[in-house]
């Protein structure tokens, strides 16, 4: 689990440590959009949901638009409750804390304003502290093997 820690630390870009709720709910999110096709489907479903243009910015080259805790509940109400089951947490914290990481996390894999492909994962986190050891990890959540 600290690589994964480590990994949405440094995407969170903190350069410190990643709040107690976020530990919590870094590997059941992660596997969460293994089971759910990767990333880029997930992203998919988003740019459907109220939260579309938000999460367009975060694609983007620009600066990201914040999404609250309530508009991440409104676009992704099964995902938030599952996931408050899973961790014991409640709805609004778990929803709050994805409010904080999922800006960060697709705008960190998105530099060129596009998510890549599970195929150029190495290209994308060459830069990153232990990139070496996160990029199968990476590649499943872009949707690889």
């Amino acid at each position: 689990m600290a690589g994964i820690q480590d990994m949405l630390t440094s995407f969170m870009g903190s350069g410190g440590q990643m709040p107690a709720d976020l530990q919590k709910l870094a590997q059941p999110i992660l596997d969460m959009i293994q089971q759910n096709g990767g990333l880029q489907q997930i992203i998919g479903q988003l740019q459907n949901s109220p939260i579309g243009e938000q999460v367009n910015s975060w694609l983007g080259t620009g600066p990201n638009e914040t999404v609250s805790a309530e508009q991440v509940k409104e676009a992704m109400p099964n995902a938030v409750e599952d996931l408050a089951q899973e961790t014991g947490m409640s709805a609004e914290q778990v929803s709050t804390s994805i409010s904080e990481l999922l800006p960060n996390l697709i705008d960190k894999l998105s530099p060129t304003g596009q998510l890549p492909g599970a195929d150029q994962v190495t290209d994308v986190i060459k830069n990153l502290p232990g990139g070496d050891q996160l990029s199968g990890m990476l590649g499943g959540l872009l949707g690889g093997k």
